[in-house]
């Protein structure tokens, strides 16, 4: 069996499963649900923010210690941190809401879902136990806006788009042999675990706009994790200046595309495009004499960054491999999809 036939087998079930309208582009029905936000809530992306519970889930339908362990004993770069847990979601305006939970919670609660799915329908026997009785406690529809039972880490996927001679152009990357979850799939940039930045919360942890702007700073510009602890350094930095002029001169902008919820783990991600409309940015960031190189972070595959052409949906076909989606986690696919929507 093809990998395009075995993801069609799984989003098939699953969109007969949850008797819901799955996203379809380009030939392609992806396993994922999106929610759109209010027009108001487009060029704010914290507005999508709700309340967040202190406390941390401590039952749990379903757990596959099994699944964990075996990814604890393989050689995946895995650490146990604090993560931004799907409460609920309202959808209009839309609104998060969130608790605190932990990641490896997350991969034998949710992952683990996606881990059975995959072996059944490579079995052709679609027997999930796991999700059956994860459902029969939460009923399949509330499990798409509500996060009750398991550990659904909250994700975000932004696109960094800029002007080109040839228009638009995406940013993409394949993630490292070593990454906790999808290695080597391709994904855009920066893509994150939602989750507190320390043990002291301030504002900028229950913000997405923060994060994003430090996880672009590691991701293409390979500035170390530790260096960006604290606020001020990620403003501080010569890029990171460079971009705030740029969105404060109109030059650039931050929008919000929507969430999305991935039925193969039922884990919400938030899905924005950061767009540089400023021509000149990209040779900036190549330019012997800038204070900063674009450098693709260490846990790339490879360290090369792809450019994705976004001046129509054959443009986006065409500069990925074949059946691209079959190697890029569903929500990274629509992401870029949304991010296309957005530019027209």
């Amino acid at each position: 069996m093809s990998n395009a036939q075995l993801y069609k087998r799984m989003t098939d079930y699953l969109a007969k499963f949850y008797d819901a309208a799955f996203y379809q582009r380009a030939g392609v029905r992806y396993p994922v649900l999106v929610y759109p936000p209010a027009p108001e809530q487009v060029h704010d992306v914290d507005s999508l923010l709700g309340t967040l519970s202190a406390a941390t889930p401590d039952h749990f339908v379903i757990y596959d210690h099994a699944y964990l362990h075996t990814l604890q004993n393989s050689a995946r770069h895995l650490y146990n941190g604090i993560t931004y847990t799907l409460d609920y979601l309202e959808l209009y305006p839309l609104r998060l809401h969130a608790a605190h939970g932990r990641y490896f919670d997350t991969l034998a609660t949710c992952f683990a879902l996606e881990h059975e799915l995959r072996a059944a329908a490579q079995a052709n026997t679609m027997r999930l136990p796991l999700r059956t009785q994860y459902h029969r406690v939460v009923s399949p529809t509330r499990s798409l806006w509500h996060g009750r039972g398991r550990s659904a880490t909250i994700g975000v996927a932004c696109v960094t788009a800029f002007k080109s001679a040839r228009g638009y152009e995406a940013l993409l990357a394949r993630r490292s042999a070593h990454s906790a979850t999808d290695p080597r799939f391709f994904h855009v940039l920066p893509a994150f675990v939602f989750q507190p930045i320390s043990t002291s919360p301030t504002a900028y942890d229950w913000c997405v706009s923060h994060h994003i702007y430090r996880e672009w700073l590691e991701e293409l510009f390979s500035v170390d994790e530790a260096q960006l602890h604290a606020p001020e350094a990620v403003y501080a930095h010569p890029a990171m200046q460079d971009l705030q002029a740029m969105l404060a001169c109109g030059a650039a902008e931050l929008r919000l595309t929507g969430v999305t919820l991935n039925t193969l783990t039922l884990r919400a991600e938030i899905s924005v495009l950061l767009l540089i409309h400023d021509a000149t940015w990209w040779a900036r960031c190549y330019d012997p004499a800038s204070p900063y190189r674009m450098n693709a972070h260490a846990e790339t595959l490879d360290g090369r960054i792809v450019r994705v052409p976004l001046g129509s949906d054959a443009d986006v076909v065409g500069a990925l491999p074949a059946d691209f989606h079959t190697i890029m986690p569903p929500q990274a696919a629509v992401a870029l999809w949304l991010a296309r929507d957005a530019l027209a």
